[in-house]
């Protein structure tokens, strides 16, 4: 009886998934940004997705290599936009200088 027991634990081992990787989580093959704008409050969004201000963001945003069209918006400044290649495991820092909006 114990060894059907110990064969059944093993079997049910098995079966379970390995625990999920945390969101915050970094490859060595993502790709890793930067953003310098002068307006720490300046919205992020990569692919149509919010990701952040800019100002909160110090550690950089980890993606995907590949295509990714990037926007940085606020409300007192023109919005840039930017497309961007990416390769596997590159850092880069982007520097953006936002114009005000003319009243």
């Amino acid at each position: 009886m114990r060894r059907g027991a110990a064969g059944l634990a093993l079997a049910l081992a098995a079966c379970v998934a390995p625990p999920a990787q945390s969101p915050t989580a970094v490859d060595r093959d993502d790709a890793v940004l930067w953003f310098d704008t002068g307006v720490p409050d300046a919205s992020l969004w990569i692919d149509g997705r919010y990701v952040g201000n800019v100002g909160m963001l110090r550690g950089g945003v980890a993606i995907e290599p590949g295509v990714h069209r990037i926007e940085i918006r606020h409300d007192d400044y023109f919005s840039h936009y930017a497309e961007l290649t990416l390769g596997a495991g590159e850092r880069k820092r982007i520097a953006v200088q936002l114009a005000p909006v003319l009243p």
